[in-house]
């Protein structure tokens, strides 16, 4: 996989200021090759809202949607204590086996939050070619994948268990 990381000054800064560090090298993008044992996938935030029957919503997202972060082109701003970098990251290599991690579990100030929202994917044919680079797709005559367990958290962050389902012929 590559990384593309891109340093951005302090949102406080003055406009010329701002011009002026975007120049410096500590500000332009870098690239860094990294393998993976999984693919960590963030899940939009759930809506605070009911709908019009008053009733809570439970959202739903299709996976490709989460996995367009490795399109090689979707930037995401990451905020540690000191810095801000945007990053954006391209599938290289496919393994045999892929397993995503959907990020459920947010943590702030006071307390850890489970994010409800359901997934919805294929299960079989899942074609991860578009998140190739082009050189790449070249070389990967085999680009789906088929779903073989899932694995599931019920109950509230604090507590709860875990339970998988595993295809088995």
């Amino acid at each position: 996989m590559r990384i593309f990381t891109k340093k951005l000054p302090h949102p406080d800064l003055p406009a010329e200021e701002k011009a002026q560090l975007l120049q410096n090298t500590e500000y332009q993008e870098m690239m860094v090759e990294s393998t993976f044992m999984y693919l960590t996938l963030d899940l939009p935030t759930a809506p605070l809202y009911k709908d019009e029957k008053e009733q809570l919503i439970i959202p739903q997202v299709p996976l490709f949607s989460i996995l367009a972060k490795f399109n090689g082109a979707t930037e995401k701003e990451y905020k540690t204590y000191k810095e801000n970098f945007l990053k954006r990251f391209q599938l290289t290599k496919l393994p045999p086996y892929l397993i995503f991690c959907i990020k459920r579990f947010t943590k702030n100030n006071f307390f850890v939050e489970k994010n409800p929202t359901i997934v919805n994917f294929p299960i079989t044919n899942v074609d991860l070619r578009e998140y190739l680079s082009e050189e790449v797709q070249a070389a990967h005559a085999n680009t789906t994948y088929d779903l073989i367990a899932n694995i599931v958290h019920d109950g509230k962050p604090s507590e709860g268990s875990y339970r998988i389902h595993v295809l088995h012929h």
